[in-house]
């Protein structure tokens, strides 16, 4: 199996390539700046599954599944994501993705994943994710309500950072985005407010994919 990473920064690649090691006879041919148009780059690396990292708000994340689908059109597309809400589902799908994990699964098991969705041997579907009606009425985003609920659970930037593949800037950016929107000036004030409008769930969300028997 040939993989090719896309991402926006080497962080998250590292960490992907790091994640199929697991995955047996895998080869990884490297990794395509997502920043930027990457269909010709990825069509000449002739890969047999890429491995697209959800990247930052300000990459057009859609528009470069459109570029990879239309240059690879036999490869496997497979989304590293935090938003696992139906719509953006829907629409990652439509755009040409196979397959969508979360970030927020278990170290080891991307790989793993990612062989099986090469192979064929995944069932993969884009269920709707239930959101709570209070994280409607502030008007968090997805991402937002994820480190929200990270913050909540006592991790710092830093360790959310790499639990989600992401810069500390990026994390700092949400986070102060929560703060405004939740009208709290600080993490123990956010994580409060979490806490007593029900934000938190009652137990860890999973992958929108799952190995079939």
């Amino acid at each position: 199996m040939k993989a090719l990473i896309v991402a926006d920064h080497t962080l998250a690649a590292e960490a992907i390539r790091r994640e199929l090691r697991h995955a047996g006879a895998c080869e990884v041919l490297g990794y395509i700046d997502g920043r930027r148009p990457c269909g010709d780059a990825a069509s000449a690396a002739k890969p047999d599954v890429v491995v697209i990292d959800e990247m930052s708000p300000q990459t057009p994340l859609l528009t470069r599944i459109q570029e990879l689908r239309s240059a690879l059109p036999s490869a496997k597309l497979m989304l590293v994501t935090v938003r696992m809400d139906e719509r953006f589902l829907a629409e990652a799908a439509a755009a040409g993705i196979d397959a969508a994990v979360a970030k927020t699964m278990h170290p080891g098991r991307l790989g793993v994943l990612v062989r099986e969705v090469s192979r064929g041997n995944v069932f993969h579907t884009f269920a709707p994710v239930a959101v709570e009606r209070s994280c409607e009425e502030f008007g968090l985003t997805a991402r937002e309500l994820e480190i929200l609920r990270l913050v909540a659970g006592g991790l710092s930037n830093a360790r959310i950072a790499a639990k989600l593949w992401v810069t500390e800037q990026t994390v700092k950016f949400h986070l102060s985005n929560v703060y405004r929107k939740l009208g709290v000036g600080n993490r123990t004030e956010a994580s409060h407010h979490a806490h007593v409008h029900g934000l938190l769930p009652h137990a860890p969300g999973g992958a929108a994919v799952s190995i079939a028997a």
